[in-house]
């Protein structure tokens, strides 16, 4: 996929990180002021999570990932004041089948706005201009907000993976929702 490093919406910037130990204290600021929220839904989200953790995220995932074009995360700031609000990122690029799936979390102060929607349709616009079929989302089935992210951003639930995933937060096996978007529904 040739997929820009900046996006644009209404109200945000989207843009390839650069790895630096301001952005990753960034980050980890609002992982660390979020964590109560997060670390139910994703695996690395722990209070154990250290600065440390964030740089070889942002060396080892972001900047690699970019480079040898597996993944493609972006920061999302606002384009107001370039505030951090999250990360947004393409994974499980299928360029055979043209797919793939986007993954993305939100610090707490900015819940509740419609963010994320918004982020959401502007990397899939980006998907589909660069060639993609099918975007995906997959999430946690009793995560009201993810949930209401892909209803929002019209995803089509495509089915609910009973006990897909082992969840460590609650010690137990959990479902997955995996919705979906074709290009000529966007």
């Amino acid at each position: 996929m040739d997929i820009p490093e900046i996006i644009t919406t209404e109200r945000f910037i989207l843009q390839r990180p650069v790895v630096s130990m301001e952005l990753a204290r960034e980050i980890h600021t609002a992982v660390m002021a979020s964590l109560k929220n997060l670390e139910q839904w994703l695996p690395w989200a722990k209070p154990t999570y250290t600065l440390d953790d964030e740089v070889k995220y942002l060396t080892e995932n972001c900047d690699k990932g970019w480079k040898e074009k597996t993944n493609f995360a972006y920061i999302i700031r606002t384009k107001s004041d370039g505030r951090f609000l999250g990360v947004i990122d393409f994974i499980k690029i299928d360029e055979k089948n043209k797919s793939t799936e986007i993954g993305f979390w939100l610090q707490d102060n900015a819940v509740g706005n419609g963010y994320m929607v918004e982020a959401v349709l502007g990397l899939e616009k980006a998907a589909f201009a660069a060639g993609c079929e099918r975007v995906e989302i997959e999430n946690d089935a009793r995560n009201i907000r993810s949930v209401n992210v892909a209803k929002r951003a019209g995803y089509h639930l495509d089915g609910i993976m009973r006990h897909l995933k082992w969840s460590d937060y609650d010690n137990m096996f959990i479902d997955i929702n995996v919705w979906s978007k074709l290009k000529n529904e966007q």
